[in-house]
């Protein structure tokens, strides 16, 4: 979990953010006015005097029109160039780490469905996996009853091995190290989704040392289900993908 330190961090960071959004286009506005209101063409100087019936006379007026037009040209100068080389790349890096993660998740569920069907029913016809994609049809399919008292989920548990333990374990570990690239290289506003993040990256770094046996098996399975099914402890089986939203929220 995240320490007070570290929200405190993160909302001020966020609350400074919002400030300088907020100083920026005041900045805009403001230099737009100016370049209108300063032009040596007087056309909107003139509608603004029409309007509030009020029009100062000022020393000087063309010395000074000239100095407020010259800088709201280079502020508006400077806020594209801020546009462009800051924002831009900014928002392109994170929609491409966005993109990359959003894959390797849907890698990592179509792989680690393939492998559960694998060890369930010993083979499956390719393609069958990705319709297991959607949560609540790979509940349904793993919850028929195979006989003998249990359901599919249950054979898979039982028929694990470690070699399928070993590749379900990598596939873990690689989510895990996309889940942390976005972490470090995308500034996440939302509190939400970064707390989230958080928690499922320290969940599945949690797996890696899980070995054959009825516990160890049992709460490997627990957590593989929740991802590959929905299923929440608290809230029960949930009718979206909460891990592909909280990715899309980032």
């Amino acid at each position: 979990m995240k320490s007070q330190s570290d929200t405190g961090v993160m909302n001020f960071a966020k609350s400074f953010k919002h400030l300088l959004d907020g100083v920026l286009w005041a900045v805009f506005l403001a230099s737009v006015a100016a370049l209108f209101l300063a032009h040596e063409d007087p056309f909107a100087r003139d509608a603004l005097c029409s309007q509030i019936k009020f029009c100062p006379e000022i020393s000087n007026a063309k010395a000074w029109q000239k100095v407020i037009y010259d800088l709201a040209v280079g502020a508006l100068v400077s806020l594209l160039f801020y546009v462009l080389v800051v924002r831009v790349p900014d928002y392109q890096k994170r929609q491409r780490i966005k993109k990359s993660l959003t894959k390797q998740y849907e890698y990592f569920r179509e792989e680690c469905i393939a492998i559960t069907l694998m060890v369930s029913d010993g083979t499956f016809a390719w393609g069958f996996h990705r319709e297991l994609m959607d949560q609540a049809k790979f509940k349904e399919y793993f919850q028929q009853p195979v006989g003998q008292g249990q359901d599919r989920w249950d054979a898979f548990q039982n028929k694990l091995d470690e070699y399928n333990l070993e590749a379900l374990i990598l596939k873990m570990e690689i989510l895990r190290d996309e889940i942390s690239f976005a972490l470090n290289n995308v500034d996440i506003d939302d509190e939400q989704p970064f707390e989230f993040m958080k928690r499922l990256s320290h969940a599945l770094f949690s797996m890696r040392n899980t070995t054959l046996g009825y516990d160890e098996t049992k709460s490997f399975a627990a957590f593989l289900w929740s991802v590959l099914a929905g299923w929440d402890a608290v809230s029960g089986y949930r009718e979206r993908d909460i891990i592909g939203d909280m990715i899309a929220a980032i």
